[in-house]
């Protein structure tokens, strides 16, 4: 499955994350499964380039732990 970086708007709230390809197309409405986003968000811009799923994962992994390579080093 492929992911795809969408910036997305709800009313006067703005945010940007990674959606399922289904989902990544302008005008779309889709629903954020995370906490503090309630309700449907428009999509308002769509990267050119999706990511596939295991990649995304990894990259956030790798975001969520930026100095994880250091601390292994110890």
């Amino acid at each position: 499955m492929m992911y795809f970086q969408c910036e997305l708007s709800q009313g006067t709230r703005r945010t940007r994350g990674y959606i399922e390809q289904r989902g990544a197309a302008v005008g779309r409405l889709v629903e954020i499964k995370d906490d503090g986003f309630d309700g449907l968000w428009r999509v308002d811009q769509v990267a050119d380039r999706g990511v596939d799923e295991r990649a995304l994962r990894e990259k956030q992994m790798r975001d969520r732990d930026p100095f994880g390579s250091i601390a292994k080093r110890h």
